[in-house]
């Protein structure tokens, strides 16, 4: 009987971690989701009754306080494992490089605002809003979903020098977990920062424009990982980032990992 709370859980990968999590029914599953009445997460709500919907939003200090204190009294004040899903980025300028950035300091904050807030500041204020939880848990796990885009070795190899916004704040959140194993291992506390592969959370049929930049990206990911076929379904994902969360232990924590649990086959 295991707890567990996923914050950006109201679609793609987040919703997917709910969906396979509630089908335990000896888990039970804290949704923090800004909008509790967005259908896909309450039809899932409706249809487990392991799955609570909590409102809350990472990115406003009150609101995560308010969503771990309605946590706890769901849970009698504990949580076994924290995933901090939640993502955003600025589509506006996602295929620009470092060198088309604006001399424009406004412009740049509307650049880098979306991810630093999710990834940066909303993995903080997430997670000590919800140490004290974490703290009286069992397996006492931490996990915020990364990126191998904000693999120094896998930028250099692959060549992809867009999406920097993206890139810079998934680093930052490698490093601010690797702080936090440091600090949190006396207290048997694991955080671990894990990259989901390259997962298709495209929601309809894609536009056009959508499709060449997979295949642009296929082309680059292939340099890497020439056995690349194309992106993967968030089932699949999922699937492997829960066996990868169940195996963190003392050795991994403070690292990045791969949805296959290493550091060499991230797509």
């Amino acid at each position: 009987m295991s707890s567990y709370a996923v914050t950006g859980a109201s679609k793609g990968i987040g919703r997917e971690f709910v969906r396979q999590l509630a089908a335990d029914p000896t888990n039970t599953v804290l949704t923090i989701v800004r909008n509790p009445e967005s259908p896909d997460i309450s039809e899932l709500a409706s249809n487990h009754p392991n799955v609570h919907v909590i409102r809350g939003d990472v990115t406003d200090p009150k609101s995560i306080l308010e969503a771990a204190s309605a946590a706890a009294a769901v849970t009698g004040g504990t949580l076994d494992v924290l995933i901090h899903n939640s993502n955003a980025v600025d589509i506006a300028s996602i295929s620009s490089n470092p060198t088309q950035i604006p001399f424009d300091a406004e412009a740049v904050r509307r650049i880098f605002d979306p991810s630093l807030s999710t990834a940066i500041y909303g993995g903080l204020w997430t997670t000590n809003a919800f140490l004290p939880l974490i703290e009286r848990g069992v397996q006492k796990k931490i996990v915020h979903i990364s990126s191998a885009m904000a693999d120094l070795d896998f930028i250099n190899k692959s060549g992809i020098s867009y999406a920097v916004a993206y890139a810079v704040a998934k680093a930052g959140m490698n490093v601010q977990i690797a702080k936090y194993a440091a600090e949190l291992a006396p207290r048997g506390i694991k955080a671990l920062a894990l990259s989901p592969g390259w997962v298709d959370t495209w929601e309809g049929e894609k536009p056009s424009q959508v499709v060449e930049a997979d295949n642009v990206m296929l082309k680059q990911f292939q340099v890497v990982e020439p056995d690349c076929k194309g992106q993967i379904q968030p089932e699949e994902s999922v699937r492997k980032c829960l066996q990868v969360i169940e195996r963190l232990d003392a050795k991994t924590t403070g690292l990045l990992l791969s949805h296959n649990g290493d550091q060499a086959k991230w797509l």
